[in-house]
């Protein structure tokens, strides 16, 4: 009895890592991707191509916001010091989805305050936690950005 025990957790410990989602976690959640996903979220850390980039950003876009909400809509917002100007605060909306196999988020903008609407983006989902968020994005060249975020 103890060695069938001892078999199930084990296939249960297996089963669990063998079938992560995502590669930074988590193994299983209770709350859905949807739920995880719906916050706000502030800029933690910044990596491209795998240097930290997190202080040059932020001080170029402050206070950089997403809010993803459940309905499907989102916004970014921020603010840019411009020289001779001032503060400017730049919004962009639109709407997002997942892939679907739920490992992308995807972001298709229909409007910006300032500048051209940017094209759609794919962000692969490195980590879904409720209190976290890891995306990742390459552009055509191969340069690879990586967002770590937290609730704001």
């Amino acid at each position: 009895m103890k060695t069938l025990l001892a078999f199930i957790f084990l296939s249960s410990i297996l089963l669990f890592t063998e079938c992560k989602k995502y590669p930074e976690g988590p193994a299983i959640s209770f709350r859905s991707k949807k739920e995880r996903i719906s916050n706000s979220w502030k800029v933690s850390e910044l990596k491209i191509n795998d240097v930290d980039s997190t202080a040059y950003y932020t001080n170029i876009l402050h206070d950089y916001t997403l809010n993803i909400n459940k309905s499907g809509s989102y916004t970014i917002t921020y603010f840019v010091t411009v020289p001779n100007i001032g503060n400017i605060t730049n919004t962009e909306s639109g709407f997002w989805s997942f892939s679907s196999n739920k490992k992308d988020l995807n972001l298709s903008p229909s409007s910006i305050s300032y500048g051209n609407v940017p094209s759609s983006s794919s962000w692969q989902i490195l980590k879904l936690y409720e209190k976290e968020l890891w995306l990742r994005s390459f552009d055509v060249n191969g340069k690879k950005t990586e967002f770590h975020l937290l609730p704001k």
